[in-house]
């Protein structure tokens, strides 16, 4: 048996299925994606596209952006769970808002329908580093834009773009608004959101160490992360500001640049390119040496490339540093010693270490060592390190702890009182153990208890009860232990004390608190006592008297958690976190009030002072009123009215003015007159009793208003009108009343009024004031004025270089208008609204006015504008330079004062615009460019050009040019230099330094061929641009030509899969040959191939082709592979092959002969050898409508083996839904071999087919049908056979099952009502010793069959639920928690069945299989841990009675009906078998005496039936329950004889099918028990002759029907 392959087998049907069956729990485990799919629609429901989709997460980042064809349809993929916003936007003004949820499966079928609205924006939004872009189509009618962000409106613009110049860090929000010509407004857009990306990095450096980079740059803020780019290709992201790119490529240059990540990870603009090149590589040293010596080693190695001195290492320690290739150490004789030498480059880099050469010893012991007590049960162990040590052992009474590399461990919990003895050894990093240290002796400290007694503060320690005591350490803050006393006062503390002080604290519930500080020496304390007191405990209590309600107030116990309020000696609230409780009382009435503290413990404090109180009438509620809405001359503001609403019981009351009482009287309203203007009265009444004591007042305040005056005003003239203003009157807030010629034109609240009128006429005018209350003062003093003419409207003026130009706009009925220059007339016009102002001084200040005059000539006040000219602008002298990399421009300082820059032209078109005077044009090489300058001002006036200046930059010579010398070769590779249009190359004499051309190439790769072996060649070469102008040449630069290569063979064989030697069909192998460069340069571009002799090859027989092999460097071996393959029908015989490889230079190897036999193949026999089932709760039981794992065999039975195997499933109709992925393909299955296919199976059915389609590569196929039952237990997958040779010639499972009479056709029964069914078995008992009937199983499983068939019950009406519940046996305590009327799973059933179908009532029916027998007299069932030495593992049916009358007792409950397949007589204990015939004599003469047939009484209304048989006295159910027993008391119960039932369930099945009914389809008790009764009775007595066995039954109901059959 193959193991290795089978495990193979069994994991990828596994992954198959994990994939196919169990998806939705592999995509839980290994965090799966998913999609979400679906096409958009318009508002009619037709398919809409082109659409742009947007998609958002939970945190408002963009996932996803993407277009829809014109279908609509759109497919989001690696969508993880989560919640999703999703935009969608169609043509024409389409959009809407859908929210997706993902969770665990793919999102099918989002179909949002989008509505039309042309005026709703459709943004978009592009994230930038400087801020959000946000961009939309024009609406049509358009005129504005609002835009917000996060809600807020931000801006306004007359554009279809904005950028929002947010920071980064944060993402916003954006909606825009369309507001249209018309002022209407649009819909709002849809929610997009942006933000600003974070700017790249600044600062970066890089510092090359070896063949490693590291990167620093100065951290960006709020930055999440970084992302690092090499030569434009990402290599990292990290947090850090900084990154190390390990493992380059020696002596090679690289650019980097950064990116910054935000908040949500997405990255921001690169930074600018930085450049580093790394050094040449530090090779290994090689040929280390050790030579030992006294205390000391001598060392000497080979030279390393690139190392100009080398570090010894020792143990891994640098120890001495040497410039030449030998070193000497001193070392300690007998220890283990390891020396490593390593190179140093003269950047001070450290090249690998090379091999290493060692010695060995162990280490000592440590040394130093301390143990310490924590004067508890815990040691601590320190110790100082060995040196080298790589780990210790410690032991503690001879006996090993521990292992560890640390220098100190702590022992806890420890034995209390014990001594302990420690030593350590040292061990070496292969676990050598050195010599032990000395021994280390520390003892744990003993424990103690303290006992005592708490006395009250009357000295008696029977009166505490409930206290607390609490021990404390020394500091009084740690807790050790608490201890509640009982009545006696005594308390005992015992929790690990040892010796010390502590502190006992006491909190006594009422009866004091107290305390006392002890120190244990070296003995229990006994007999402590602990006073209690009461002191500052007691609240001190005080009473505020209100109206209707008192206030209780007490002092703060600071140790109090809360407060117990009594009035009256009676407990009315328990106040936390107060001092002070609110009573509502009946006024008059005197209450006792008194208040006890609770402490943190809620233990009660003692009792406060008692104080006593009541409560005052409530005055009546005041209202006062300004008398307003007057003049100020008839006291309107100062005057005020007084009310008040009577309160009932109070005859009259006070009213006080200031404090001053102003009357006492028993009318409810109170005139004042005559009081000041703007003054604040305080007014209180209260309610005066029979008593005449007054009760609490009510008081109010009121201000008078303040006294209005004439206001002070004055008139101004102005353009089109005349402006009247006048000052505030100090205190009064209102509106003042303009008139106009005696009429009134305005009531304003300003403080001046702007009256149009008629320039030139006019106008008189008075003011009066009215305060908010309406409140009149008098007229002001009568003023007149006019108004004038406005001057010229939009009066506006403009520089060009040194002339004005203004314009304005005419002025209605105006006469003229006049243009003042610097306070001179310039212009005098009836009618002209333009002037131009030529030839003014450049650079100038002028002062223009205007205004406008009447046809009297009077002028209206003049608008000022001031103007300056601006600066004449002047050319510029330029001069230029170039080098390889740049032209460079220079120019002079302009003239200009005000703010100007400078334009660049290159050939005529503008490149730059800068306020320097100097520029660098980094142009590509190999071309003429010619500039000028322009000085433009910051009127964008632009100047005359400078002086034109043209220059070129020469091609340099290429970059990152290799020179290498290869055989008969030497091969040139460069970059490409821009503006080159060729290369050309020079060879140089070393020893004359002179140049021969030797080739123009066009090319970066060039061949110098045809070169002598062993020979060095050198080179220059320049790059030459499109003018044929030859740039710089490089340096020279030398390649030496390598001596030939040499190929030799050194290994050759042929292997197969089975290892067997030889190659059978449908089986790979392979041809190895291994060949050796032992010549001295490369062998380069190798051609491998076998040529085969003559009748070789066949098309049985196929060799795969192997590409060219580039290279093989010298001492390098090759391992050359050649894929052979036999075909199914492969001939037998031997297949002759020469092995070939042809080299570049013609260094070929000698061909080499290959052989190797092929053999015909044995066909595989894959059979279904067994299956098993397993469900997730560990059963082999398979459920209706459950879902549990089927496990198929499937074996190869044959020695020949199958490279191709796979296995179909086919399910039959009762399957709904069948996988996708039924065909499952396996590789190799050899002989003996098998594999295993595990799926998830449901069904709802009693059985189904599984059809098992099995195909091996000879194309045989099978066609294996499964036939499976539910309810029913198999075997688990960990049981399934695997078959040994010799394999057997058939093997069957899963035949079909032939249904047992019973279980077809059963009828459906109709009850009176829902029922309740109970059906239960013991197949086996925890004691071996006790035996049960073999057909227990069956008679549960069949009588569960016919309560869901016959009786039409589901699996929730039945207990179990689940049949394979108790599979493992009903315990004692199982049947106590089925049948408990309190918590019990039979009165769950009953109250959840009742919810759930909203019947009335139901009936319980209750089937039991199983064992009895009699324990202590009573007759009881045997639970499956039932032990006949404790009675209590046993069941009493007087148990099972109680319990079922219990439940019945429920009003919800009716008829309760027990079928009870069980004797009492089990085997395994004392029996009481009774043959006919050796009954008792009184017995018989009483059977004798009921054959006798009795008279028949007549029933009465309402009186139960009569028993229709008497059970034996101790199975005698109350009169409410109808019992069928399967025999009596002295009786067995048999099983039938042709069928696996019992007698007694095999005739109650028959029985309920409908041949117990005697035709009216109404079965009833009688009729059942008659029936089995006869027919077990007829049965037992043929069988077993005088051991008959004897249904019985009790009800008190005979006659009532069971059920009604169909």
């Amino acid at each position: 048996m193959k193991r290795i392959i089978l495990n193979k087998i069994l994991f990828n049907s596994k992954q198959v299925l994990c994939i196919t069956i169990l998806m939705f729990f592999c995509g839980i485990a290994y965090g799966q994606d998913y999609e979400i799919s679906g096409r958009t629609f318009n508002e009619a429901g037709k398919k809409i596209g082109p659409a742009r989709i947007v998609v958002y997460d939970s945190n408002k980042k963009r996932i996803a952006e993407l277009e829809t064809p014109a279908s609509g349809k759109f497919k989001l993929k690696n969508i993880p769970d989560g919640k999703y916003i999703i935009n969608f936007y169609g043509p024409d003004g389409y959009g809407i808002t859908e929210n997706v949820t993902v969770s665990g499966a793919d999102k099918k079928d989002v179909n949002p329908q989008m509505n039309p609205n042309p005026d709703q924006v459709q943004l978009k939004i592009k994230p930038t580093s400087e801020g959000s872009s946000l961009t939309w189509r024009a609406i049509s009618g358009a005129a504005n834009y609002i835009i917000y962000r996060d809600n807020k409106e931000i801006t306004t613009t007359n554009q279809t773009s904005y950028l929002d110049e947010v920071e980064p860090g944060e993402t916003y929000g954006y909606n825009v608004i369309v507001i249209k010509n018309d002022q209407s407004m649009g819909t709002r857009s849809i929610t997009e959101y942006g933000k600003a990306l974070m700017q790249p990095p600044e600062n970066i450096e890089a510092e090359a160490k070896k063949n490693n980079v590291k990167l620093t740059w100065f951290p960006v803020e709020d930055a999440t992360g970084y992302n690092v780019y090499r030569d434009g290709e990402k290599v990292n992201s990290t947090a850090d500001n900084s990154y190390t790119d390990f493992n380059l490529k020696y002596e090679t240059e690289y650019s980097y640049s950064t990116s910054t990540l935000d908040h949500q990870s997405d990255e921001g603009d690169q930074s600018n390119n930085i450049f580093a090149s790394t050094h040449p590589e530090i090779k290994k040293v090689k040929g280390l040496k050790a030579e030992s010596g006294e205390n000391q080693v001598f060392l000497e190695w080979k030279a390393a490339d690139n190392a100009v001195k080398y570090y010894v290492y020792q143990n891994g320690g640098l120890v001495d540093s040497s410039t030449v290739l030998n070193s000497t150490v001193k070392t300690e004789a007998g220890t283990e010693n390891c020396f490593s030498v390593s190179g140093v480059d003269k950047h001070g880099s450290i090249g690998p270490r090379s091999d290493a050469a060692c010695d060995k010893s162990v280490f000592s012991a440590p040394d130093s060592i301390a143990v310490t007590n924590d004067k508890r049960n815990n040691n601590l162990i320190e110790w100082n390190a060995v040196e080298g040590a790589s780990s210790y052992n410690l032991y503690a009474n001879e006996k090993l702890q521990t292992n560890t590399s640390k220098l100190q461990i702590t022992l806890k919990g420890l034995k209390w009182d014990s001594d302990y003895t420690y030593y350590l050894t040292s061990l070496t990093e292969d676990g050598i153990e050195g010599p032990k240290s000395g021994d280390y002796t520390v003892r744990t400290p003993k424990i103690f208890k303290i006992e005592g007694i708490l006395y009250d503060e009357n000295g008696d320690d029977k009166n505490v009860d409930q206290a607390k005591v609490f021990l404390y350490d020394s500091s009084s803050t740690n807790l050790l232990e608490e201890y509640v006393v009982s009545r006696n006062g005594k308390f005992t503390l015992e929790n690990e004390i040892i010796a010390g002080n502590y502190t006992i604290m006491v909190y006594g519930n009422g009866s004091g608190n107290g305390g006392d500080r002890v120190q244990i020496t070296n003995r229990d304390i006994e007999n402590l006592r602990i006073n209690l007191s009461t002191e500052g405990l007691r609240p001190e209590v005080w009473v505020e008297r209100g109206v209707g309600q008192l206030t209780v107030h007490w002092s703060d116990i600071p140790q109090a958690k809360s407060y117990n309020v009594y009035k009256n000696d009676r407990l009315i609230q328990n106040v936390i976190g107060d001092t002070s409780y609110v009573d509502i009382v009946a006024p008059g009435v005197p209450t006792s009030y008194m208040v006890r503290s609770i402490d943190l413990y809620d233990l009660e404090g003692p009792t406060s002072n008692t104080v006593t109180e009541k409560a005052s009438y409530a005055p009546p509620e005041l209202s006062i009123t300004v008398v307003a809405g007057g003049y100020t001359v008839d006291g309107s503001g100062r005057n005020i009215d007084l009310s008040w609403v009577e309160v009932p019981g109070v005859q009259k009351y006070a009213l006080y003015r200031d404090g001053e009482l102003l009357t006492k009287q028993a009318e409810l309203t109170y005139e004042e007159r005559d009081l000041k203007w703007n003054t604040t009265y305080i007014y209180a009444i209260n309610s005066i009793d029979a008593d005449d004591f007054e009760g609490v007042n009510f008081v109010d305040t009121v201000t008078t208003h303040p006294e209005v005056t004439a206001p002070n005003f004055k008139l101004e003239g102005k353009v089109n009108s005349i402006k009247i203003s006048w000052e505030a009157i100090p205190g009064m807030e209102g509106k003042y009343k303009i008139f106009r010629n005696g009429g009134n034109i305005a009531d304003l609240d300003a403080l001046e009024f702007i009256d149009p009128v008629t320039p030139g006429t006019e106008y008189c005018y008075s003011l009066a004031a009215e305060d908010t209350f309406k409140t009149v003062g008098p007229e002001a003093e009568i003023q007149c004025a006019k108004g004038f003419f406005a001057p010229p409207g939009n009066f506006t003026g403009r520089v060009l270089r040194n002339y004005t130009a203004f314009t304005w706009e005419s002025v209605l009925a105006a006469s003229g208008y006049r243009i003042y220059r610097d306070n001179e007339l310039i212009l005098d016009t009836p009618d002209a609204t333009e002037l131009v102002d030529e030839n003014l001084e450049f650079d100038t200040y002028y002062t223009y006015e205007a205004c406008s005059y009447d046809k009297e000539g009077d002028e209206g006040p003049r608008i000022t504008y001031p103007i300056t000219t601006h600066e004449e602008v002047l050319a510029v002298d330029l001069s230029a330079s170039a080098d390889l990399e740049k032209i460079s421009l220079n120019w002079t300082q302009s003239t200009l004062k005000v703010d100007h820059e400078y334009r660049v032209y290159r050939d005529g078109e503008l490149i730059t615009a800068t306020k320097t005077l100097s520029h660098d044009d980094f142009m590509p090489a190999g071309k003429f460019y010619c500039y000028d300058i322009k000085v433009v001002d910051k009127y964008d006036t632009e100047g005359p050009p400078s002086n034109s200046e043209c220059y070129k930059i020469l091609v340099n010579y290429p970059r990152k040019l290799q020179v290498t010398g290869d055989v008969r070769r030497v091969i040139f590779s460069f970059k490409k230099m821009i503006g080159a249009v060729a290369y050309n190359i020079y060879e140089v004499d070393k020893e004359t330094d002179s140049l021969t051309f030797l080739a123009r190439t066009k090319s970066t790769y060039y061949e110098d061929k045809g070169l002598e072996f062993d020979t060095e060649y050198c080179y220059q070469i320049a790059s030459e641009d499109g003018d044929g102008d030859e740039g710089p040449k490089s340096p020279t630069m030398c390649g030496y030509v390598l001596p030939p290569p040499h190929l030799t063979l050194i290994e050759k064989r042929f292997v197969e899969n089975t290892g067997n030697g030889q190659l059978d069909g449908r089986e790979n192998g392979w041809a190895i040959f291994t060949i050796v460069n032992d010549g001295r340069s490369p062998a380069r571009e190798l051609k491998p191939w076998l040529k085969p002799e003559d009748g070789t090859m066949t098309p049985s027989l196929k060799i795969d082709s192997l590409s060219t092999i580039p290279i093989l460097n010298v001492g390098d071996t090759l391992q050359i592979e050649f894929s052979v393959y036999a075909k199914l029908k492969i001939e037998t015989g031997d297949r002759n092959f020469f092995f070939r490889v042809e080299e570049f230079s013609g260094q070929d190897l000698d061909p080499e002969p290959m052989s190797f036999p092929t053999l015909k193949v044995t066909p595989p026999n894959l059979v279904v050898t067994d299956f098993a089932i397993d469900s997730e709760w560990g059963q082999n039981y398979l459920p209706i409508n459950e879902v549990a794992t089927l496990t198929i065999r499937v074996q190869n039975l044959s020695i020949g083996l199958t490279d191709t195997a796979s296995a179909k499933f086919t399910r039959d109709s009762s399957f709904v839904v069948s996988d996708e992925d039924e065909l499952h393909e396996f590789g190799l299955i050899g002989g003996g071999e098998y594999f295993d296919l595990s799926f998830e199976v449901m069904s709802r059915e009693k059985d189904f087919t599984i059809e098992l389609e099995l195909y091996d590569y000879f194309e045989t196929r099978k066609v294996v049908p499964i036939h499976i039952e539910t309810m029913k237990s198999y075997k688990g997958s960990k049981d399934l056979i695997v078959h040994k040779t010799p394999y057997p010639e058939k093997v069957t499972i899963g035949e079909k099952i032939q249904l047992p009479e019973l279980l077809t056709d059963i009828p459906r029964s109709i009850l009176n009502r829902d029922a309740i069914g109970i059906v239960l078995g013991n197949t086996s008992f925890l004691d071996s010793t006790i035996t049960a009937k073999s057909s227990i199983g069956k008679n549960v499983k069949q009588v569960r069959e016919y309560f869901y068939e016959f009786f039409g019950m589901e699996d929730h009406e039945i207990v179990p639920s689940q049949y394979w519940l108790y599979n493992n046996g009903i315990s004692s305590n199982d049947f106590k928690t089925i049948f408990d009327p309190g918590l019990g799973f039979v009165k769950d059933k009953v109250i959840s069945n009742l919810e759930y179908s909203m019947k009335d009532t139901v009936d319980i029916l209750v089937y039991f299989s199983g064992e009895g027998t009699t324990i202590n007299g009573k007759k009881v069932l045997l639970p499956y841990d039932a032990d006949e030495s404790k009675s209590t593992s046993f069941y009493p049916v007087e148990d099972l009675y109680r319990d079922l009358e219990a439940i019945q007792s429920m009003p919800d409950v009716g008829e309760v009906t027990l079928f009870m397949d069980v004797d009492f007589n089990n085997s395994s204990f004392t029996q009481n078998i009774v043959k006919v015939g050796d009954e008792p004599i009184d017995d018989k003469n009483d059977k004798k005496k009921k054959k006798k047939k009795k008279k028949k009484k007549k029933k009465k209304k309402d009186e139960p039936e009569e028993p229709l048989v008497v059970l034996p006295k101790e199975i005698m159910p109350p009169q409410s329950i109808t019992v069928f027993y399967a025999s009596n008391t002295t009786q067995l119960a048999y099983e039938h004889p042709d069928y696996k039932n019992g007698l007694f369930t095999y005739y109650l099945l028959k029985g309920l099918r409908g041949e117990a009914d005697n035709g009216d389809k109404s079965l009833t008790v009688a009729e059942l028990h008659n029936y089995v009764q006869k027919n077990v009775e007829d049965t037992t007595k043929a069988l077993y002759n005088d051991l008959p066995q004897v249904p019985i039954l009790f009800t008190s109901s005979p006659d009532r029907v069971i059920c009604r059959l169909p």
